[in-house]
């Protein structure tokens, strides 16, 4: 009976039951990097756009370390747009005010940390204006950034492709 059950599940597996591809074909052209302000952000909030952003910081070695050693290579083959806001030059305030408003979510914080603190890098997926996701990066492996492209299909191919 054991051996009846491993057949029928490997069956289902090989007809693509188990499989882990996306639903959904992929872009396989470059990405596109842009840096934007968070006056910018906002005003696509506003206008109801669909998009995802990241904090960065200059001096923040995750955030260099994700830029290097997994954005420059996936980008070269996943068609998404990658937005940046790099908050050395951006008002505290309204960084602040922001993060209050979009708190981070509970999984991603360990003791001492705060849901309205800033950190860096944190990747936001925006859906019709409206923050749905956010995900706080430190130490993000490629398997993890490619799972958040996949989920919100941030790489999808379009009609022309």
């Amino acid at each position: 009976m054991k051996k009846l059950l491993l057949g029928l599940c490997m069956s289902v597996a090989l007809l693509g039951g188990c499989s882990s591809q996306p639903g959904y074909d992929r872009s396989t052209e470059m990405g596109t990097l842009h840096k934007l302000t968070l006056s910018e952000v906002l005003d696509r909030m506003e206008n109801g756009d669909t998009f995802m952003f990241a904090f960065t910081m200059t001096t923040c070695h995750n955030c260099e370390d994700f830029k290097e050693n997994v954005l420059s290579d996936y980008i070269g083959d996943h068609g998404f747009e990658f937005n940046e806001v790099v908050l050395d030059g951006e008002d505290p305030q309204l960084v602040y005010d922001f993060v209050a408003e979009h708190p981070n979510p509970a999984e991603f914080l360990s003791d001492g940390m705060s849901a309205t603190e800033v950190y860096t890098p944190t990747f936001y997926f925006v859906k019709d204006g409206k923050v749905e996701d956010i995900f706080v990066g430190a130490n993000i492996t490629e398997k993890q950034f490619d799972d958040y492209i996949q989920k919100y299909q941030l790489d999808k191919a379009s009609e022309q492709e």
